[in-house]
């Protein structure tokens, strides 16, 4: 389907006592530079509850084709060799098309 949102999600784990280095790091690189991302419409990073090492990275796009091409770039390898000395082992993606999108009271429209 044409012009579908796309979701990817990420988790991810610090290693051992390194969840604040591996915020410090996430924020200087990927969230810093997001917004120049082409096709990135939000990003997220979420710690479960009670957890101090264990991440999940939500990503909005405009479509599956911006998601993947992100993935596959330079830019992300870059910030992957960036986080890889706090990161514990290989991260899982899932990915996703966007069926309906809700946006809240009181929050503007994206477009």
């Amino acid at each position: 389907m044409a012009n579908t949102r796309f979701v990817r999600i990420i988790t991810l784990r610090a290693k051992a006592g390194k969840g604040k280095e591996f915020l410090k790091r996430f924020g200087e690189s990927v969230a810093a530079t997001a917004g120049e991302i082409e096709g990135m419409r939000r990003l997220y990073l979420l710690r479960p509850a009670g957890q101090k090492d264990k991440f999940v990275v939500i990503s909005l796009w405009d479509d599956e084709e911006s998601a993947e091409g992100y993935a596959r770039s330079p830019r992300n390898k870059k910030y992957g060799e960036q986080l890889a000395s706090v990161q514990k082992g290989k991260e899982r993606v899932k990915k996703y098309e966007v069926e309906l999108h809700v946006v809240g009271k009181g929050v503007g429209t994206e477009e």
